[in-house]
């Protein structure tokens, strides 16, 4: 419990903190502070999800979290602190990961600055698979994200909007694999109209500069891009956008160059190295289509969408994706859900050949609330990935989780 013991401190001293800040600009706050701590045994048959022979494994997983909270008039602050100690029964598996998020926002008469941060540590085929849906060789990766916003009211219906992101991406052992390290950035300028109480409607301009860490490949990236939001009842929500772009990417290697004369193949003077440099140039376009449905005891959820995302070997990818997720409340205690989706990935511009490759997802799980404080999760994942040409593989994941609620921590000043 030491892990835990550590993790509840850090969030409390962040808590304490937060709160005198806000104390600064209101008297009144209200923070609170969730903690809990899951145990997790699975076998999966292939952990990797790669089409080499491989071996299934066991695994026991130990995650204390902390969820805090905290309002004022003026500011409001969320966020985690998640750890999992990982052990498997073969142990060059076994890790240590972790995930920290941070959500503020402060609001003044006219304005509204936001800033969202994230440290997260995982393997590649988890958070990183779910967003791309392409498979990258096995291994932990440390990602860095910040997100600061700022939004300024015109009218009290109409607002012009600004945001920057910049994510960083680090991978352990890429020795024997293609990835590599990168950093990503990205920045936008819109505006965003409440047409009515039901109606949404942003416009914007963005600009996404990718590059890799060595520096041999980079891609930016422009664009502009509409969404309208529409509330059919207090039961149905939709959102509808679409967006064009255009992407220059650049690529870097080395070769060696003989400045003399050539005779049966030997050079006869010097070789030197020289860089070599291939441009590239696509355009295309994004959507987001998602409706959201509340029935007395379920919630359906449904996307469809074209996005362009970083990823860790050395180009970006646009990948196209059909989600469902179904939640169903069978008793005051237990509750069902399944999660579906299918991917379709390709890495952008000719600098990457036979990048054509399908992902399947399907989890159906259920939960029971056994008591006020404990927990039981038990569930199943089956993925499919299919490359171009004849390669595929698939992994089945068989799960139980155990966890414990402490007591909230509320505090008012």
């Amino acid at each position: 419990m030491p892990l835990l013991t550590g993790a509840r401190t850090l969030c409390i001293v962040a808590c304490m903190v937060a709160q005198a800040v806000a104390a600064s600009v209101s008297r009144a706050a209200q923070w609170s502070m969730d903690s809990s701590i899951a145990f997790r045994t699975e076998y999966d048959d292939n952990i990797a999800l790669t089409t080499a022979p491989h071996s299934a494994v066991w695994g026991m997983l130990i995650a204390p979290e902390i969820k805090f909270s905290g309002d004022t008039e003026a500011l409001k602050v969320t966020g985690g602190l998640r750890f999992s100690v990982n052990r498997y029964s073969d142990s060059q598996l076994n890790t240590i990961d972790h995930s920290l998020t941070l959500r503020s926002s402060y609001k003044t008469e006219r304005d509204v600055f936001g800033l969202d941060f994230d440290s997260i540590r995982d393997p590649t085929l988890v958070s990183e698979l779910l967003e791309t849906g392409v498979v990258q060789a096995y291994r932990q990766r440390n990602e860095l994200t910040a997100n600061p916003s700022w939004r300024h009211y015109l009218t009290e219906s109409t607002a012009i909007t600004a945001s920057y992101g910049y994510q960083d991406v680090r991978y352990a052992e890429t020795q024997n694999t293609s990835l590599i390290d990168y950093r990503d950035q990205h920045a936008s300028f819109g505006l965003l109209s409440n047409l009515t109480e039901k109606d949404i409607v942003n416009v914007s301009a963005y600009y996404d500069w990718y590059e890799t860490n060595p520096k041999t490949f980079e891609a930016k990236t422009y664009g502009i891009q509409a969404q309208y939001d529409h509330a059919f009842s207090e039961t149905l929500r939709g959102t509808l956008g679409a967006g064009v772009r255009n992407t220059r990417s650049t690529q870097s290697s080395q070769a060696l160059v003989c400045d003399g004369p050539i005779l049966f193949g030997v050079c006869s003077g010097s070789v030197s190295p020289v860089t070599v440099v291939a441009t590239d140039r696509s355009t295309g376009f994004t959507f987001l289509g998602s409706i959201d449905k509340k029935f007395e005891t379920a919630v359906l959820t449904g996307q469809l969408s074209r996005e362009i995302y970083p990823t860790g070997v050395g180009a970006l990818v646009q990948t196209d994706r059909l989600g469902v997720t179904w939640t169903q409340q069978w008793s005051p205690t237990v509750n069902f859900f399944v999660d579906g989706s299918v991917y379709h990935s390709q890495y952008l511009g000719n600098l990457i050949v036979g990048s054509d490759s399908r992902f399947y997802r399907i989890e159906p799980r259920i939960t029971w609330r056994m008591t006020e404080d404990w927990t039981l999760l038990g569930g199943y994942s089956y993925s499919h990935v299919k490359y171009e040409g004849d390669g595929a593989a698939s992994a089945n994941v068989v799960y139980v989780v155990l966890s414990y609620t402490f007591p909230k921590l509320d505090v008012s000043r």
